[in-house]
């Protein structure tokens, strides 16, 4: 870690911009209390591995962190970790400071409550606390936890968080944080041009068909990495985008399409990816660069990137340089698009590489349906059949088989029933397409549906793909 000052301002901004994109919460695919805390300082240290900093029981990383005894030794910005090392019930998060005497941090959990502040003369007072759930359920395509809880929001501070990391702590200090007055966050957030506190902790937001209150995460659940410049939608733009329709601070470029990519295990070099940008030759006006990258998946679902290129020209062909591959291990290489907007979202291309016959990834087939339609809530008429399309990558491998479920005013993680249900096996799995009868949709309800497919060896997806929509109200 770089030893120069750095101010709270700056972290609270960093957890500004990534935070977001964290919701829901996926452990194995980088939005995990970690990978939010890689992305914050890749992003505030230009690219530092923060990976460094942290080692398994005995490593002599443990030395870098700090046992605290309560939060009026900390400095807002300060890493915070249940234990001194990575290993089982490791936990971290970032300290942000006071509101209405609570100590509050920026946390990344699969689930855990979030408190509700109220307006009142003399600021802002603690009304209760209450869970968040996502309005779409989130897997990204090399995980099987389909989930809809949890995400990265202002809790309040867990004592069980009681080691900092030291070397962030004086640079901190250095950059002004440690003094108790500084310790007020909407004081802190004002100081970083940031609202005054998110806008889940100053409201209720809009509930499901099961009285959840939940956050929409439309513009971020297709993402399966972090964007290097920052969510699409800060929370700051919440409100005006995704409730009011306004078009949001600046438009991207649509994401890289993958035209060739290794089959999910590979047993010889090299290998190869390449893709397209979607509306070329017409769209790479808007392109004017990329970012390349290949990350290791190590078996205890950790990271490691392994390298990284910004490239100020839209390349379309990428070889993975054999030297860092290494046998029985998972890699993927992650490609973005660069244009006047920042970065798009990923085209992914994940494989084994030369795996053991007991790697327990063998069984899993990376690739899910993308292209879902219709989906985005988008509102149909009642009374008609509804077509669900999908499209998936290398389809005469990836899908020799498929099921299809749909759920009224429910999601797959609520346990009901669907409505209807299709499959499909062999040469009649080669269609992406199915139609939902007319009645069996009812006016003035949502629909969930998810599609499963299997491999032609057997294998199937990491977790179904989801698509919702509504049927309009007659009249």
């Amino acid at each position: 870690m770089r030893s120069d000052p750095l101010s709270a301002a700056d972290v609270l901004r960093a957890l500004e911009l990534f935070g977001p994109q964290a919701r829901p919460y996926n452990f194995d695919d980088c939005f995990d209390c970690w990978g939010l805390v890689r992305r914050v300082f890749d992003h505030l240290d230009d690219g530092y591995e923060m990976d460094d900093e942290l080692g398994p029981p005995g490593d002599p990383r443990e030395a870098g962190w700090g046992a605290f005894a309560g939060p009026d030794e900390l400095a807002p910005g300060d890493l915070l970790t249940t234990h001194p090392h990575a290993g089982e019930g490791f936990h971290t998060a970032f300290y942000c400071g006071r509101v209405d005497g609570l100590e509050l941090v920026y946390d990344a959990s699969p689930r855990a409550l979030v408190p509700l502040f109220e307006r009142r003369d003399d600021g802002w007072r603690h009304a209760g606390d209450r869970a968040i759930h996502t309005r779409y359920a989130r897997a990204t395509e090399s995980t099987d936890r389909l989930r809809n809880d949890g995400g990265a929001y202002l809790r309040r501070w867990d004592e069980r968080q009681a080691y900092y990391h030291r070397g962030l702590h004086a640079r901190l200090l250095a950059g002004g944080a440690g003094e108790a007055a500084g310790r007020d966050l909407v004081a802190l957030r004002r100081a970083a041009g940031l609202a005054d506190l998110p806008f889940y902790c100053i409201r209720g937001l809009p509930q499901d068909a099961a009285d959840r209150e939940v956050y929409d995460n439309l513009a971020t659940r297709h993402l399966d990495y972090y964007v290097p410049d920052g969510a699409p939608v800060p929370d700051d733009e919440y409100e005006a985008v995704v409730e009011r329709g306004e078009s949001p601070g600046r438009s991207r470029s649509p994401a890289p399409r993958l035209t060739r990519a290794p089959l999910w295990v590979v047993r010889a070099g090299p290998v190869v990816v390449e893709w397209e940008y979607p509306g070329a030759p017409a769209s790479t006006v808007d392109v004017d660069g990329c970012r390349i990258e290949l990350w290791e998946e190590t078996w205890d679902c950790w990271k490691h990137r392994l390298l990284r290129r910004d490239l100020d020209e839209p390349v379309t062909r990428f070889t993975v340089p054999e030297e860092l591959l290494h046998e029985d291990s998972r890699f993927t290489v992650v490609v973005w698009a660069r244009g006047p907007g920042g970065f798009s979202g990923t085209a992914l291309a994940p494989f084994l590489y030369r795996p053991a016959r007991d790697n327990p990834l063998l069984k899993y087939d990376p690739v899910r349906p993308q292209d879902l339609a219709p989906d985005g809530g988008a509102f149909l008429p009642a009374g008609e059949p509804v077509d669900l399309t999908w499209s998936i990558r290398q389809p005469l491998v990836s899908q020799s088989s498929w099921r299809l479920d749909v759920f009224e005013d429910a999601f797959l993680l609520d346990g009901a029933a669907p409505v209807f249900a299709a499959d499909a096996k062999g040469p009649a799995a080669r269609t992406s397409r199915t139609t939902v009868p007319g009645e069996v949709l009812r006016p003035g309800h949502t629909y969930a549906w998810y599609v499963t497919v299997g491999a032609a060896d057997r294998r199937t997806a990491f977790a179904p793909a989801e698509g919702v929509f509504r049927v309009a109200r007659e009249g």
